[in-house]
């Protein structure tokens, strides 16, 4: 019957191999195609059990959903998708981890500066980046001074000046001299 089959001469049919479907009267089973799984024995037809998961891709004969994953730096934003091939580079501003069904923007703070990357990178001392989603970071702005991974500038203290732009600690603020005043980012 469907599902089943009858190898070497057996008198009683078995289940059709998991990754697997066997179609009636077959001595072999048919491997399930690719972009589909069969986790269960007994299959009977080409649907298998199903299409692989978002974020995953399947060669013939999987056996599970989560068949391969994406590569880090892809992502997978259909089921059935049959090769790495089909995965998606992840675009500029952006991270994918290994399986992800979508890209992640970056978060304030980081970048992506080019496609296919699996994480963002902070941003160096002396820049910044206020936005989500970007692909550089930003100049620390006169009178100011960003740590690394800044999301937004910091002002130097009232009483300290910055005279340049790209400062990275408090420690580069120059105290203000004698009978002028700085007030704070200046």
């Amino acid at each position: 019957p469907a599902g089943s089959v009858c190898a070497g001469g057996a008198s009683q049919p078995r289940p059709c191999p998991r990754g697997g479907f066997c179609v009636a009267n077959v001595s072999t089973s048919i491997d399930c195609p690719a972009g589909r799984y069969g986790d269960v024995t007994g299959l009977s037809d080409a649907r298998c059990s199903g299409l692989c998961k978002q974020g995953y891709w399947g060669e013939a004969g999987s056996v599970s959903a989560k068949g391969a994953p994406c590569a880090e730096g892809t992502y997978g934003n259909a089921s059935g998708l049959v090769s790495q091939a089909n995965c998606t580079a992840c675009p500029a501003g952006h991270a994918c981890a290994e399986a992800a069904s979508a890209p992640a923007e970056c978060t304030a703070g980081s970048a992506a500066n080019t496609t296919g990357m699996g994480s963002c990178a902070p941003c160096e001392a002396g820049f910044h980046q206020s936005d989500k989603g970007e692909s550089a970071c930003q100049l620390c702005t006169l009178g100011h001074w960003c740590e690394q991974g800044a999301s937004v500038p910091t002002a130097c203290d009232a009483g300290y000046f910055g005279n340049r732009t790209a400062l990275q600690s408090a420690a580069q603020c120059h105290m203000c001299p004698m009978a002028h005043f700085c007030v704070s980012g200046s």
